[in-house]
């Protein structure tokens, strides 16, 4: 098995690292997922047109009998019928329905409701009446697989344990075995780079609004292979003030599936022609990007990171915080003097020599605009440039101190037999 050296260093958004380091590392009883063997039925009728499909429909002996006339002028020509599948059918469609970005990038996929994982992206399908689909009654992480190594993945989970509290949501299981399950997608997806994405819903069992009808809780895990880490050094971003509301503090500090702001901050950003939206509160205090912590760097020298009132603390920007007073007054950090976080406005923001954007995959890019107004001189400075160089570094499993966990590629790949 691969080595479970972890990061165990402060205290992340909840439980002690240290205590979560301690329990992934001695745990060794948990009960295995397992991978699921998919071999993909022949199709037993290919995807049809829609009006191939109205005339088979019609033709059909199963087929309902014909609507009346009334209904036919209520529903207009342009409409066709439904058809009952059964369950052939609708695998079938499952895989006829799999687009190109799937087939490139959706690598292997765990549900608590298959008791396993599918790595074909034709049976990575979520029911319908978990109350994570049709209430958002669920909270997420995300980590990210560098060369072969899960990225901080106690610190992550530390904070997903805080959310699932927090939404009043139990795990479905231990968090030692949450940490095996995902160790165990990692490896059956084959990426050696990418995301690992993991879910905790209320779970199933019919679509009121209380979580008391569920059945237990569901748990879901998808690793997909989109590039980690932006090593263009001239890339930048343009932003502006989302017109968006600001989520309140509570809701601003659980990873939530309410993520409804959070997309209609990008699509209007998107919509004016910028990269992203800045939520800002009703004292136009900067708080946070769409899924990105925000920066400054003053003409001072100064570095500072918003309060967390308003915004979720990011593991990156936590990363940064414990990173930057290190290297201060070294030749790793150029422009930067002190670190310090206090809340500032937009007009300050606007007036600072830097601004940038951080996250778990990003892991910084600079902002060159916001709003109308140029950041600096409106290229990336060497503050930002630095920063960003500062936690490539530390994402390299080549420097691991801790903070990598390498994914056991070798019993699910068939080179070495499962422990």
């Amino acid at each position: 098995m691969a080595s479970l050296s972890l990061l165990a260093s402060g205290v992340i958004c909840g439980r002690p690292a240290a205590e979560l380091h301690a329990r992934l590392v001695s745990s060794s009883s948990a009960t295995c997922s397992y991978t699921v063997s998919v071999t993909r039925p022949r199709p037993r009728r290919a995807a049809v047109s829609c009006r191939a499909a109205q005339t088979e429909v019609a033709e059909s002996p199963e087929a309902p009998e014909e609507l009346s006339d009334d209904i036919l002028d209520l529903l207009g020509p342009r409409t066709i019928p439904s058809p009952v599948l059964d369950p052939q059918e609708v695998l079938d469609a499952l895989y006829n329905s799999i687009h190109q970005h799937a087939t490139e990038h959706y690598a292997a996929f765990y549900s608590s409701e298959l008791q396993g994982i599918v790595t074909d992206p034709g049976l990575m399908v979520v029911h319908m009446d978990d109350h994570l689909v049709h209430r958002g009654h669920a909270v997420f992480d995300t980590a990210i697989i560098v060369d072969g190594y899960l990225y901080q993945l106690p610190e992550h989970l530390s904070r997903f344990e805080r959310s699932a509290e927090l939404a009043g949501l139990v795990l479905p299981c231990s968090i030692e075995q949450i940490f095996r399950i995902i160790l165990e997608t990692s490896a059956a997806s084959k990426a050696v780079n990418g995301h690992v994405k993991y879910w905790l819903g209320a779970g199933r069992g019919g679509f009121g609004l209380s979580g008391a009808e569920c059945l237990g809780p569901t748990f879901y895990c998808q690793v997909y292979t989109e590039p980690v880490g932006d090593l263009d050094s001239e890339r930048a971003l343009t932003v502006k003030t989302s017109e968006v509301p600001i989520k309140p503090s509570f809701f601003a500090n659980v990873k939530s599936n309410n993520y409804l702001p959070n997309a209609l901050n990008v699509m209007d950003a998107q919509a004016d022609g910028f990269d992203q939206g800045i939520f800002v509160d009703e004292n136009n205090m900067v708080a946070e990007g769409p899924n990105m912590n925000l920066g400054i760097i003053t003409h001072d020298n100064e570095l500072v990171i918003p309060p967390f009132d308003s915004a979720l603390p990011g593991i990156t920007i936590l990363t940064l915080l414990d990173l930057v007073p290190e290297v201060i007054g070294t030749d790793d950090l150029q422009d930067v003097d002190s670190i310090v976080q206090r809340p500032f406005s937009v007009e300050e923001a606007k007036s600072a020599r830097e601004v940038f954007l951080t996250g778990s995959s990003l892991p910084v890019m600079p902002v060159i605009q916001w709003d109308q107004d140029a950041i600096g001189d409106g290229t990336p400075g060497r503050g930002v440039l630095s920063l960003k160089a500062m936690l490539l570094n530390h994402m390299n499993p080549a420097n691991n101190k801790g903070q990598h966990v390498e994914v056991p590629y070798g019993y699910l790949t068939g080179m070495d037999e499962q422990t």
